[in-house]
């Protein structure tokens, strides 16, 4: 029953962050938390490998469809990710070390609702884009971005839209693609560091396969569908989604302090 639900919950989670650029830890993350089956760093994980598969698997068929990619936002974008996300997993290792799971668990809670909510508002076209360039600025963006992914444990998605909406102009299908990047470079980092650390022990050797079944078909099936809707569309299910997870983390934390 278990790998049922995870594998169902992935496959959905992963279809649609493959289309919004999301990831779709953002949804795994909390959908995970309310079976209560694993600890924190454990879900942090699997969240992990789920979202990582689907990167690769929806890059892999965002460059056969020839979608427009600059390189140099890329190597920034990949360099920046891969030093904040191992930067993040030793940050949420040393503080999971320190508090235990379950002040990690309510702090991992606010943060994502915060991230939400900051996430709507720099998606909502209120503000001004900021219009930037340059190496050291998607270097920057990247540190960030893969720091606050793997923090957070869900892939760091709604945040980097919006940020690449914010910071860099980007249109929502290409700030989606370049939002896949940095999930791939970062969560691949933070894998490499649980595994080489020994920070997460108690994996399920056969759920992690499912797992990355499930992801992969997810990543090409959100792929596939992202490049035949319309960009409107697409912000559409990204607004509808962090609305979503909003209310389900709100939901999860309240009844997470008040049990």
């Amino acid at each position: 029953m278990k790998v049922i639900l995870y594998v169902v919950v992935i496959l959905l989670a992963n279809t649609i962050g493959a289309i919004s650029g999301m990831g779709g830890g953002v949804i795994i993350k909390p959908a995970l938390q309310i079976f209560n089956w694993d600890s924190v760093l454990t879900i942090n994980f699997y969240s992990s490998v789920a979202v990582f598969t689907m990167a690769v698997s929806s890059t892999w068929k965002q460059i056969k469809a020839k979608n427009a990619i600059n390189k140099t936002c890329v190597v920034g974008l990949s360099l920046g990710s891969i030093l904040g996300g191992i930067a993040g997993d030793i940050s949420f290792g040393w503080f999971y070390s320190r508090v235990g799971d379950d002040i990690s668990v309510a702090a991992q809670m606010l943060l994502v609702i915060v991230s939400l909510i900051v996430s709507l508002i720099l998606s909502s076209g209120r503000l001004q884009s900021r219009h930037l360039t340059g190496m050291p600025m998607m270097i920057g963006a990247g540190f960030g971005l893969g720091w606050l992914a793997t923090v957070l444990g869900i892939g760091g998605g709604p945040i980097n839209i919006a940020c690449f909406l914010f910071l860099f102009g980007f249109g929502i299908r290409q700030a989606t693609i370049y939002s896949i990047v940095t999930i791939f470079f970062s969560q691949a980092a933070k894998i490499a560091q649980a595994l080489f650390s020994g920070s997460v022990l108690m994996i399920d050797p056969f759920l992690v396969v499912a797992i990355m079944v499930a992801a992969l078909f997810g990543g090409w099936l959100g792929a596939v569908i992202s490049n035949h809707i319309t960009e409107r569309w697409i912000l559409m299910l990204y607004n509808l989604v962090i609305v979503f997870v909003l209310l389900l983390d709100t939901a999860n934390l309240i009844s997470y302090l008040v049990k």
